[in-house]
């Protein structure tokens, strides 16, 4: 259970500044990423093909027309002795009909496709959750990220004016000779480093943004300042996640295959039937027929096709208990990651306030003459790195949480709805 104090920097509420619904609506516009909507697009192929699979249930339909012009004179349509009358002649001859072929599935070789493609289908729609929820935790990832390096400017800042402040208190100390000039140069030299972390913040920003720009579409943005819902951990069975089912999705997959190719080793029978219209000599004749037909595959390169497509199933069982102990790793990691972020934001809010309250007092021993200038300043700088890890820790939290729900599935919409903070 959360402590009072996690609920409260962690709250349901976003700090005051921060635009309600702002990083629900750039997850929005995460969800037309590109990828995604290729992610889509192969799942609407696999569907297609499943569709197709069942349609060979129905047989094929071939409609055909010709046109021949031969070197002499030939019979149009069939001759069949012992017919009345003379058999329709001549060197033009044009053919119209339709043939019609209906597979009888005696050993479930369609029914082996079938499956096939129901589980290529499945696997389409994990690919195409897990490319969403990706997106989605790139966006949210960068969007912290900016919303922690902004803290973290916002207090950099801070501090440089105080120590621009104490720089021109000093040298006017040093000018009445009350201070000695080394003192002046130290604090020009605490500012020229400040300067430095300015800059290296500002490339991190870029870069963050960068990142952000890539999965939402969104150019130099810059987040409110606050703070962002931590939603509670939710236990996922290691089974559920999508790492585990894709693989099972794609065992089945390769075992349907291979028991596709280990039933197309046995006789196929199919039943056919046509009709032509054969026109020539001044006079059309009808041809039609109807039969079946008993395929037995001999080739060496079928067996062992077969063969291939075995082990590739097998492979496939033991990729899919791979993928369950991996899921369970991944998850025990990130909730460690998860309940260290929550532990670090309890014991860092409590160390800022003994740090701001130590700062308060040297910086009024320093002024007093009864504290150096050098331990003034490491203490402000402890002050500011403890700011900068509550800043990342709250983020981590938060990113941990995110990364669990990509292994985890949630459905988009969810995800959206739990980093929304528009209330």
């Amino acid at each position: 259970m959360k402590s009072t104090l996690f609920l409260a920097i962690f709250g349901l509420l976003v700090s005051s500044g921060g635009r309600a619904g702002e990083l629900g609506e750039l997850l929005r516009d995460t969800l037309h990423h590109p990828q995604i909507e290729a992610a889509q697009s192969l799942k609407n192929a696999a569907q297609a093909q499943q569709d197709a699979a069942t349609g060979r249930y129905l047989g094929s339909v071939v409609a055909s027309s010709g046109w021949h012009r031969y070197e002499g004179i030939r019979v149009v349509g069939v001759y069949v002795p012992g017919q009345p009358g003379l058999p329709l002649t001549a060197d033009r001859i044009v053919q119209t009909g339709v043939n019609y072929s209906l597979p009888v599935d005696l050993f479930g070789v369609i029914a082996a496709n079938r499956e096939r493609a129901k589980q290529d289908v499945s696997a389409a729609e994990l690919v195409s959750q897990q490319q969403a929820l990706l997106k989605l935790h790139q966006s949210a990832a960068a969007y912290l990220t900016l919303r922690a390096l902004q803290k973290q400017r916002e207090e950099l800042g801070f501090y440089r004016q105080r120590v621009e402040a104490t720089i021109l208190r000093v040298r006017q100390e040093v000018e009445l000779g009350k201070t000695a000039g080394v003192e002046a140069r130290y604090a020009e030299s605490e500012l020229a480093r400040l300067i430095a972390d300015e800059a290296l913040l500002k490339g991190n920003l870029a870069q963050t943004q960068a990142e952000l720009a890539e999965a939402s579409g969104r150019e130099s943005f810059l987040p409110s300042v606050g703070v962002t819902p931590l939603p509670a951990w939710e236990d996922i069975p290691f089974g559920d996640t999508i790492p585990a089912r894709l693989a099972q999705s794609r065992e089945g997959a390769a075992r349907a295959q291979a028991d596709e190719g280990r039933r197309a080793l046995l006789p196929q029978v199919s039943l056919d039937a046509n009709y032509f219209r054969n026109s020539g000599g001044g006079d059309d004749r009808d041809t039609w027929a109807f039969g079946g037909v008993i395929s037995l595959p001999l080739g060496v390169s079928q067996y062992q096709q077969s063969a291939a497509q075995k082990h590739s199933a097998q492979a496939a069982v033991d990729q899919a208990r791979a993928a369950l102990r991996d899921a369970e790793r991944q998850l025990v990691g990130l909730r460690a990651a998860y309940e260290s972020a929550n532990a670090d934001v309890s014991a860092l809010e409590k160390e800022i306030l003994y740090r701001e309250e130590v700062v308060k007092v040297q910086r009024e021993m320093q002024r007093l003459g009864s504290q150096t200038l050098e331990n003034l300043f490491r203490h402000e700088r402890d002050l500011l790195d403890a700011q900068f890890r509550m800043a990342q820790s709250q983020a981590r939290a938060v990113v941990s949480w995110s990364a669990a729900q990509v292994i985890a599935g949630m459905p988009a919409e969810t995800y959206i709805a739990k980093l929304d903070t528009k209330k």
